[in-house]
């Protein structure tokens, strides 16, 4: 089923229903509609549980429709209810020990490692299968979930929910988990090329780098999206796509809005959305836009600061910023394209939507795709950790930069000397 910014094997409706019963168990005391708090109109829900094992306890969900929304928010909810719960160990052992066997090295992940922890740290370990190999491969459980506190020396410095997805089936959770990998990597080379690299240069110089991430013109967008689009400049709120599509044609769209309310308020909000539907991909990215704005104004999230705060740097994704840099890449206008021109492939089948995903790994050099399953149990939903190592996360975990960032950022480097020569 298609529609609502995603591909799902159940409706909204159908998803709500069997999930809500349950919200008592995975400790959500309230779902509330906060689509009000701001005046784009587009829906969004947060869901509350109190008592949450997580740095926060409010999550959020979006959609095109007040259901869709209410869904998303329970479900991102059981997903983060479910990654803390913990897993029974299939082993407990150094890496030094495992070496040689189907194995995770932690170092693969692109985390920051734990000052403390190395080769031959005694750590937990549970089964993953690699969906490329067909082979089981441990997985450090500290990895494998996502675990604020834990018992023993964790293997990385942070612990991060990118990888993490819910879904009706495990196959809906997998491609929900696939396609957040697959942004937050398309995301990181954007941001380091188009910006960071940039800033170092003459605006002329800067132009060819920007120029990779044209904007999507507006008026060349579905129904569906355009219906959004109207809601923002109903509201007086400017709205910006950018096309951020990264190596193997797997569209990603990066989505910004721009608005100065207040000196402690966000001043932009933005929105990613990757899919191999690139309607699904847009949908997500301005749903998004708005779920940041709204979930912003009700203040309610623990790791949301206030600009100019002192916090960790995997926390940078969720302070405010009270200004915005006016040439930044996100928001200054460059060549624009037509939504006909975002690379496209269309599906009802889930399973199809994966090995389209697949095929992004495989062409970005990479050959790893583990998938855990860490279902609720009695809870009639699916939850999932991929694991991809390779793909860049510096965007939303402010760790490590991997070999094909600082490969695209040297890439880019050269490209400049070779028009200059």
């Amino acid at each position: 089923m298609a529609g609502n910014g995603t591909h799902r094997e159940r409706t909204a409706e159908d998803t709500w229903r069997a999930v809500s019963p349950h919200l008592r168990t995975i400790g959500v005391t309230r779902v509330a509609d906060i689509t009000g708090l701001d005046r784009i109109g587009i829906p969004v829900y947060s869901a509350i549980a109190p008592r949450s094992n997580d740095v926060i306890s409010v999550y959020n969900g979006k959609g095109t429709t007040a259901v869709a929304a209410r869904t998303s928010a329970v479900m991102e909810a059981v997903e983060r209810y479910a990654a803390a719960l913990p897993a029974r160990p299939v082993a407990v052992a150094p890496y030094a020990e495992l070496a040689g066997t189907p194995v995770l090295d932690p170092r693969e992940c692109l985390l920051q490692p734990h000052p403390r922890w190395t080769e031959s740290t005694p750590i937990s370990w549970v089964e993953g299968h690699d969906l490329l190999s067909g082979s089981t491969v441990l997985v450090p459980a500290f990895i494998a979930g996502y675990h604020v506190a834990w018992h023993e020396t964790p293997c990385s410095a942070v612990a991060t929910t990118n990888g993490i997805a819910s879904g009706n089936t495990v196959e809906e959770a997998v491609c929900h988990a696939l396609s957040e990998l697959i942004e937050r990597d398309d995301w990181t080379m954007a941001e380091l090329v188009a910006h960071y690299l940039s800033a170092q240069l003459d605006p002329a110089d800067a132009l060819p780098l920007r120029q990779r991430y044209p904007d999507i013109e507006l008026d060349s967008l579905p129904d569906s999206a355009a219906r959004l689009v109207e809601m923002f400049e109903l509201a007086g709120v400017s709205l910006r796509l950018k096309n951020i599509t990264g190596v193997s044609g797997v569209p990603s769209v990066f989505a910004v809005s721009v608005e100065d309310l207040a000196p402690t308020f966000s001043y932009g909000h933005h929105g990613i959305g990757t899919h191999p539907d690139a309607e699904v991909a847009v949908l997500r990215a301005i749903t998004e836009v708005a779920q940041c704005r709204a979930v912003d104004m009700q203040a309610l999230r623990e790791d949301i600061t206030l600009p100019g705060s002192d916090v960790h740097k995997s926390q940078w994704h969720a302070q405010r910023a009270s200004k915005t840099d006016e040439g930044s890449w996100a928001t200054a206008p460059t060549a624009a394209i037509r939504f006909r021109d975002l690379p496209s492939r269309p599906s009802d089948d889930v399973v199809a939507d994966i090995r389209v995903l697949l095929d992004v790994v495989l062409a970005r050099g990479l050959d790893k795709a583990i998938v855990v399953d860490l279902s609720p149990p009695g809870i009639p939903a699916s939850v999932v950790r991929v694991i991809v190592p390779g793909l860049e996360s510096w965007s939303i975990d402010s760790s490590r930069i991997g070999a094909r960032a600082t490969h695209a950022w040297n890439e880019a480097v050269r490209s400049l000397e070779l028009e200059r020569a």
